[in-house]
């Protein structure tokens, strides 16, 4: 019985945030912002069809990151069954043996980097699978595995530095109103990046000299596989050049490089090479297809390469379009109940967004200090980021609901306020009970809400006292 309540713990976590975005259009009215005011409505009741017909339209609205993790779970199946993928995970993993801090830290700046600055931090979920088989090899702790990797995500969620879907959405919203840059104030999220990433791996190497010691759980390897290719001729070497291929072409594929870093080269190159004439034809054009310029790519460019990477591997390891098939069956399978998790966390964001109780929520709060100094109440209101963060999932969706509102009422600190949603968002997705990269990591490796909330409370009350002191010294 434990077992199965560990099991399903966290499908049961979900669907309690589900229930409670849910009541609470019950009890409280619906409200927009609208310039500096509100306007508040009735209440509207989510009822029974409303339930069930939003919880299914979830399913369309984000079919795009469902299909990413069903290709994620096919391609990583494929890769566990070629011996040269063992291989190459088996000599990394001798290769730190003995130096299990140093790889820790080192994987989890690198997360923690790529995912501050690139357009989809999502995508990074890619390489994840890859790692943990790693340290699954070096026989570290779950908790471990899950901070060096999904943590580590979160990490630079907190610390956007570059990000578009972050920091690009803050201008996005706020730029209409008030002038807003990737440069503005990025001395200070550099700051945020450097301080969450230093405390949050203090608590690893701390963790990890405890989990010496102790009889802590041992990583289990969802993609492991029982028996590997029979005909496998793929050698370590031939596997990490299609792997390193696949993680470049990612990484290059969703850097920000026109919106953040004002740079033209990948369109200039795209142009080039499709452009090139082969006998008068231009043929690269052709066999690429209507293929955007890197740092253009939506969710679905990184699904295409993984499907090209296993045909590859098919070729290199010569595997049967059967056991191809069968692995993708397998991958299917063992990332079930990740998408459930998954799209029970954005139905509590759908209902959040159609069925707008938050704002109504978040004006009472700051009401409460309409005597105040315009100071305090901006030291106050990452309260208000944090407790809408809750129920956001993604940033945009917090900047929507109460960003403008709050850039309105206090018009000369836009930018102030811009950085503490974000970084609110950050923080609340560190510990959210619809957190969808946080619960889908805890179920990747087998780690309960409350084992996950035991380890991680200290470390968020940590960065919220600092997001307040930032924001007592650039207010």
């Amino acid at each position: 019985m434990k077992e199965n309540e560990k099991k399903h713990g966290l499908v049961k976590v979900a669907g309690i945030m589900v229930l409670i975005s849910v009541l609470l259009t019950w009890v409280v009215p619906q409200g927009t912002f609208q310039g500096s005011g509100i306007t508040v409505t009735e209440i509207t009741r989510v009822g029974i069809f409303d339930f069930f017909t939003y919880g299914l339209l979830g399913m369309y609205y984000f079919t795009v990151l469902v299909t990413f993790l069903f290709v994620l779970g096919a391609f990583y199946q494929v890769l566990s069954k070629t011996k040269g993928y063992q291989n190459l995970t088996n000599s990394i993993a001798k290769k730190f043996n003995g130096k299990e801090i140093l790889f820790t830290l080192v994987v989890s700046f690198l997360i923690a980097a790529i995912s501050a600055v690139t357009n989809e931090y999502f995508v990074v979920l890619s390489i994840v699978p890859f790692i943990i088989t790693i340290m699954n090899k070096m026989k570290l702790d779950k908790i471990t595995g899950f901070v060096t990797t999904f943590g580590a995500i979160l990490v630079g969620v907190l610390g956007s530095v570059y990000s578009t879907k972050v920091v690009g959405m803050s201008i996005n919203y706020f730029s209409q109103y008030h002038e807003i840059t990737y440069s503005t104030l990025l001395w200070v999220r550099l700051v945020m990046f450097a301080v969450s990433y230093i405390a949050f791996n203090v608590f690893t190497v701390l963790h990890m000299k405890k989990a010496r010691k102790g009889n802590s759980e041992m990583i289990t390897d969802l993609f492991a596989s029982t028996e590997t290719n029979a005909n496998s001729k793929s050698g370590a070497l031939s596997i990490a050049i299609v792997f390193g291929l696949f993680a470049i072409i990612t990484l290059l594929a969703y850097l920000p490089w026109t919106e953040a870093f004002n740079t033209k080269w990948t369109t200039n190159a795209l142009e080039a090479i499709t452009g090139a004439e082969v006998f008068g034809s231009p043929i690269f054009k052709y066999i690429l297809g209507n293929v955007t310029a890197f740092g253009q790519w939506d969710i679905f460019g990184v699904q295409i390469v993984m499907l090209v990477s296993i045909l590859v591997i098919k070729l290199i390891d010569k595997m049967s379009m059967n056991e191809v098939i069968e692995s993708f069956g397998e991958g299917f399978k063992k990332v079930g109940k990740i998408v459930i998790i998954l799209l029970l966390c954005y139905v509590v964001l759908e209902f959040s967004v159609m069925f707008p109780v938050l704002p109504t929520i978040v004006d009472w709060f700051l009401g409460l200090f309409k005597n105040a100094s315009e100071k305090l109440v901006l030291v106050i209101s990452p309260v208000a980021g944090l407790f809408t963060s809750l129920f956001t999932v993604e940033y945009q969706y917090t900047a929507s609901l109460i960003g403008l509102y709050l850039g309105n009422v206090h018009p000369d600190f836009y930018s102030q306020i811009a950085f503490m949603l974000q970084s609110t968002f950050g923080l609340a997705s560190m510990f959210s009970p619809a957190s969808a990269i946080l619960l889908m990591g805890l179920s990747y490796l087998g780690i309960s809400y409350k084992e996950w909330m035991k380890y991680i409370w200290k470390y968020v009350v940590l960065m919220f006292a600092v997001i307040i002191v930032l924001m007592i010294i650039i207010c």
